[in-house]
């Protein structure tokens, strides 16, 4: 399980090597604080998952939040009035 672990964290680890000066050297702070806090919950979700710890389905939480607006798209189409 270690070499999976390292594995996934060099993988992130080259990412932030990649991205960061750019982000950097173009002064995008805002775009920065985004791309760390993505990184953070990639590393985190990736390590749960390979850990084998309780990790919550994304899917589920993305279908909470478009659900509701499927509905009420789905509504204003077949609404005859219109």
């Amino acid at each position: 399980m270690f070499p999976i672990v390292l594995l996934i964290l060099t993988g992130f680890a080259v990412i932030v090597a990649i991205e960061l000066p750019r982000l950097l050297r173009q002064k995008l702070h805002r775009e920065t604080v985004a791309f760390f806090v993505l990184i953070a919950i990639g590393i985190t979700l990736s390590l749960g998952r390979v850990l084998h710890l309780p990790v919550p389905n994304i899917t589920k939480g993305i279908e909470a939040v478009v659900r509701p607006i499927y509905k009420a798209v789905e509504r204003f189409i077949m609404d005859p009035k219109n």
